[in-house]
């Protein structure tokens, strides 16, 4: 489970792994995209700019001999994405980017001076091929709109598919915990993450901050 930027991200792992570091940043976003003329073929060496509005910051890339680009490891918010090369107009995307979501964008860049501007508003739909992992995201309309017992977060993890309360009579309900169980594994073969960084207690196997 991750939270950042007022969603929460429920991950309901498919097997059972090892906590592994280079998964560590996985709240995380990325951008990958080609830069494309109007021909269709990819420019090469052109620099692609990202500035996360809320700090001001950024990040530059260039696209390889194909037009390809990544720009890996941003904070989830709200990006304008710039690209400016000669010969061709200015190019401008503003987008916003959900917790470990790897966002997509094909920028076409047109000859002379005019400026192409597209403001992204799809919603997100995580689709991750490179792991088997089940992503369920809770935006922040759900987080303050729907009933919580004690205002308990975890008990939002309900709303990903394959879960279910702790069964009568398990550790966690003798103890009067909130606990859950996943695809029908037990309720303490549960991992939890804050942030990137593994965050369970390691008696109870319950989230530990």
């Amino acid at each position: 489970m991750h939270s950042s930027s007022g969603r929460i991200v429920l991950v309901c792992l498919a097997l059972a792994a090892a906590v592994s570091p280079a998964r560590a940043q996985e709240h995380l976003a990325s951008i990958r995209g080609v830069v494309i003329d109007p021909a269709a073929s990819g420019l090469p060496a052109v620099e692609v700019r990202a500035t996360r509005e809320a700090t001001n910051e950024s990040r530059r890339v260039s696209s390889d001999d194909r037009g390809r680009f990544v720009i890996s490891d941003l904070a989830p918010g709200t990006y304008r994405v710039e690209v400016g090369h000669g010969g061709y107009g200015p190019f401008l995307a503003r987008m916003e980017l959900a917790t470990n979501q790897e966002f997509r964008i094909e920028i076409p860049l047109q000859l002379g001076a005019v400026l192409q501007a597209v403001d992204v508003t799809a919603p997100f739909s995580p689709v991750d091929r490179a792991t088997p992992a089940l992503n369920t995201f809770v935006d922040t309309r759900q987080l303050t709109g729907l009933p919580l017992d004690g205002r308990n977060f975890l008990e939002l993890a309900l709303l990903a598919p394959g879960t279910a309360p702790e069964p009568q009579g398990s550790a966690s309900s003798g103890r009067g915990d909130f606990a859950l169980t996943v695809h029908g594994a037990r309720e303490d073969f549960n991992g939890f993450l804050l942030d990137g960084v593994y965050n369970s207690d390691p008696k109870l196997n319950t989230p530990a901050v």
